[in-house]
């Protein structure tokens, strides 16, 4: 993977991509999810960090591959101090400072049943250079492994050449593990093992981890899927499932339609990325050595019969850029209008990371943000979220958003994302949500319509008759007298509603606990000892007591809860969120 020097890492900068325009007052229409991206720091410290994944486990934790042997643990606040496995003992050793070129740990993934057999696989390389997948499992303590656990699958001859050693592991929709394998070093394929079907090298593999082909042999613990292109073929390696491969460092499943996208290093002038739709039976070749790309490289006898399949993409090395890093298509939340259904990948020496397109057969790319080099590798969330990590030591979270001045660094952005992807509201006009602007009750009448009834109800027109200062042709008329009709508001005395007036935090509480039970509910009675500022005979105690019963709200600091204060659109998305159990980020 490696062709340039180590260099520290300097700053991030964010580039924020626009995509459309919002409209509309108040809750407004439902905008583009998403219409904007940016890097946000996750965590730094790490050493040689080239693979980032989960355990699909349900814990929300992000395992950590640093290339000197250990798997680190980030448990969505922290770096664990200690590592979830140490492999160094068994792996290529690095010098000091570490520098392990092409060598030692370089992939892990857990199995599919993992949260009930605690099994997970590494790739590494032994000193001799040797790549090893190896099956370990958990101990007790679910943030260690057991290191004496160790049960060799698969041992593939590299210790000609240190460089090309492939890495990645991960499993497919099948339940069957995929195995990227370099083409065994040096340049030019000079074993020619791009074009051999019968050596491992140069390839994709895919094997059954549960089950043994071999059992006479101790050295393969594995099975070889009797659907796998050359499983009955004796001349070629039955684990072969693509081939024609220079290094496949980083691979990855589109977690929607299974397709498989290939990110391939090309030797001196083509980097590559190749794609095998869900529903291929393996098999293909992807040219090397043969070709570079799409572009030929050599033309012995060997290259004059095969029929090869071009990559999707492809770039060439101008600009400083020298390898491919291979990404993922985006499937997390929130929903993104640049990001959703499209690949990323990046390169290793420049940190440019592009966004890939396609339809009608047609791919196109377009350069989204910048990280600085040397960037390793991109991971997965359990949940979606992409990340990308650099030799530098640093993890960041590719994060999209939906309002440019709601940033995922701000204390309630996953909460103005549920607001918005539940179709309650499409922010304060121009791109923007205006979290610290107060809310208004004409406001507060259309969100709560919508969180109550869903984002595709549309209220009967308005009478303008329901309350005096709101006539049918104010902008939230229907929506007024909507919640009146639903027993949620009734006014604010003398048969008005003054639309225009902020909501208090007080009033909320009225307002979403009749939207959440309706509007016979009573709460018990308010005792006046939960907040400071609530004493039992305020007028709407009960009210928030029972909103800080239920785990809606719990206040605004220092034990108390400013019932007379106006409510923030930040706080509503807040609450309106806890409220009706609105899905976040």
């Amino acid at each position: 993977m490696h062709r340039s020097p180590r260099s520290r890492l300097s700053a991030l900068w964010p580039l924020l991509i626009p995509v459309l325009l919002l409209s509309g007052r108040g809750a407004g229409a439902a905008p583009p999810s998403g219409g904007f991206v940016q890097l946000v720091p996750v965590v730094s410290g790490l050493t040689d960090p080239l693979g980032v994944t989960h355990a699909g486990d349900g814990s929300g934790r992000l395992f950590i591959v640093q290339q000197t042997g250990q798997i680190r643990i980030w448990d969505g606040t922290q770096l664990l101090a200690t590592s979830f496995l140490d492999v160094s003992s068994v792996s290529s050793p690095c010098g000091s400072p570490p520098n392990c070129g092409e060598r030692g740990l370089l992939g892990l993934a857990f199995h599919p049943n993992y949260a009930s057999n605690g099994f997970f696989y590494v790739d590494y390389t032994r000193g001799n250079g040797d790549i090893v997948i190896a099956r370990y499992h958990v101990s007790a303590n679910p943030n260690v492994a057991d290191p004496n656990s160790g049960l060799i699958l698969l041992t593939i001859p590299h210790s000609s050449q240190p460089n090309h050693n492939g890495g990645q592991l991960a499993f497919g929709s099948d339940g069957y593990l995929y195995i990227g394998v370099g083409d065994g070093g040096g340049g030019g394929d000079p074993f020619e093992s791009g074009q051999n079907t019968n050596t491992l090298l140069g390839k994709v593999l895919r094997i059954d981890v549960n089950g043994d082909s071999f059992p006479a042999d101790p050295n393969r613990n594995y099975a070889i899927p009797p659907s796998n292109p050359f499983a009955s073929t004796p001349s070629s390696a039955p684990e072969v499932w693509a081939y024609g491969l220079r290094n496949p460092w980083r691979f990855s499943f589109d977690r929607s339609t299974h397709d498989l996208y290939i990110a391939d290093v090309g030797q001196g002038n083509w980097e590559e990325i190749d794609f095998q739709p869900a529903a291929s039976a393996g098999g293909q070749n992807y040219g090397w050595d043969c070709r570079e790309g799409a572009h030929p490289f050599e033309t012995d006898a060997d290259c004059t019969g095969p029929a090869f399949i071009d990559p999707v993409l492809e770039y060439d090395h101008s600009g400083g850029k020298c390898a491919v890093i291979g990404g993922y298509v985006y499937r997390g939340q929130p929903a993104s209008s640049v990001l959703t259904g499209n690949y990323l990948y990046s390169d290793l020496c420049t940190g440019q990371i592009w966004l890939s397109t396609h339809g009608a057969g047609s791919w196109t790319s377009q350069q989204i943000l910048s990280i600085s080099p040397l960037v390793t590798t991109f991971g997965e969330s359990e949940k979606g979220r992409l990340y990308i990590a650099s030799q530098g030591g640093t993890l960041q979270w590719i994060a999209p958003y939906t309002f440019q001045d709601v940033a995922p660094d701000f204390w309630a952005w996953q909460f103005v994302e549920g607001l918005a992807a539940s179709g309650i509201t499409g922010g304060c006009g121009g791109n923007d949500f205006c979290p610290n602007s107060s809310l208004n009750r004409a406001e507060a009448a259309v969100f709560l319509v919508r969180a109550v009834h869903g984002s595709a109800f549309v209220p009967p027109a308005a009478s303008g008759t329901v309350f005096t200062d709101v006539p049918a042709s104010y902008w939230a008329a229907s929506y007024i007298e909507q919640v009146a009709a639903d027993g949620v508001a009734r006014g604010c005395g003398a048969n008005r509603y003054c639309p225009e007036a902020l909501l208090t935090r007080a009033e909320a509480a009225v307002l979403l606990l009749r939207g959440k039970h309706g509007q016979s509910y009573a709460p018990p009675a308010g005792t006046g000892t939960v907040f400071h500022d609530v004493p039992a005979d305020y007028w709407a105690v009960s009210w928030i007591e029972q909103l800080s019963a239920e785990g809606i709200s719990g206040g605004c600091g220092g034990g108390n809860y400013c019932p007379d204060q106006a409510m923030t659109r930040a706080e509503a998305a807040v609450l309106l969120t806890r409220t009706f159990s609105l899905t976040t980020p």
